[in-house]
């Protein structure tokens, strides 16, 4: 083998040689075409790309996507969250409204139809009374009241400075069947219930007292033998009396035309010449149930605490004349 020369080497210039990627085809026509074997895809003597350079991802990559999926997905966890809590509230709230203005039209049938009478020297029919008392000749009919929550009954668990009012009512039309009259009371206690979580809270409710006629007869029979209030209205708990309205607070009842002592009372009639009728306002407020089971049953009917969580529901309801 000729080996080349040592001025074509110093001068720069190549071997003669063929290079191994190259190989000469012979062309129908006896042409010479040169063909990149190394382009060929059926190339067998294609070398490997190295690692780096194939389509693969790489570990660090992994990592970023795993982490930028699970911010996303902690993201939409947390929003579903907030909008599972903002749909329970609502439909707490919905609830609590519900709630409140079954009440008010129940309280207002209630007081529309209050029997109470001072002690009368006639049958009632000539002095256009109601019939109720021509059953009860000569006989007072009261009814309790208390602004403050004080007075000759005690109400256990009954919240301060809450208002409370028991009466004979009857709440269909005045006629000759009497089997829809009842003693009915209203007041704001504190009592034991399951709530949605299937936890036993104890918060402050509306109740309402309800003695039907069956037994309202023994208890005006027991009113008339010895005058007592605890024998009128008898049996008064919290804990087997209706709620009428749950986390309630602060009910106010107040009479017009009239002022109103704390106590029995056998007559609401006007003593001004300006005022035409008789009237009472009740009003009372509600907390949703969120807020209900985070404030203190003591800090319930604070001020600061109404105004900024409460909602208050009031009504005007008439009241039968003497």
């Amino acid at each position: 083998m000729k080996t080349p020369s040592r001025k074509s080497m110093v001068s720069g210039t190549t071997p003669s040689l063929p290079p191994l990627y190259q190989k000469i085809f012979t062309h129908a026509k006896s042409a010479k075409v040169a063909t990149n074997i190394y382009l060929t895809t059926n190339n067998p003597f294609r070398p490997l790309r190295p690692l780096r350079e194939q389509s693969a991802f790489t570990l660090i990559e992994l990592m970023a996507a795993t982490t930028v999926l699970s911010v996303i997905l902690l993201m939409m966890v947390g929003m579903q969250d907030q909008m599972s809590k903002a749909w329970s509230n609502s439909n707490r709230r919905t609830d609590a409204t519900r709630e409140a203005r079954a009440a008010a039209r129940m309280m207002a049938a209630d007081l529309g139809g209050m029997i109470y009478r001072p002690n009368s020297t006639n049958n009632g029919g000539a002095s256009g009374t109601d019939n109720f008392a021509l059953i009860l000749t000569n006989q007072g009919l009261p009814y309790l009241y208390s602004s403050n929550g004080l007075g000759p009954i005690t109400i256990p668990n009954a919240q301060p400075n809450s208002a409370y009012l028991f009466a004979l009512c009857n709440q269909a039309s005045r006629g000759t069947n009497y089997a829809d009259v009842g003693l009915v009371g209203y007041y704001i206690a504190s009592s034991g219930r399951t709530n949605i979580n299937g936890f036993v809270v104890t918060n402050y409710n509306l109740h309402r007292y309800y003695v039907p006629a069956s037994n309202a007869v023994s208890n005006l029979t027991s009113w008339f033998a010895n005058r007592t209030v605890n024998s009128l209205f008898s049996g008064v708990n919290p804990a087997t009396d209706d709620i009428l309205a749950r986390n309630t607070c602060n009910l106010r009842i107040t009479f017009f035309g009239k002022g109103v002592t704390n106590g029995l009372s056998y007559s609401n009639n006007t003593t001004t010449a300006s005022y035409r009728g008789n009237k009472a306002q009740v009003e009372w407020t509600t907390y949703p149930e969120d807020v209900a089971q985070k404030i203190a049953t003591a800090d319930w009917a604070k001020s600061a605490n109404i105004q900024k969580f409460g909602r208050s529901f009031e009504f005007r309801v008439d009241m039968r004349k003497n």
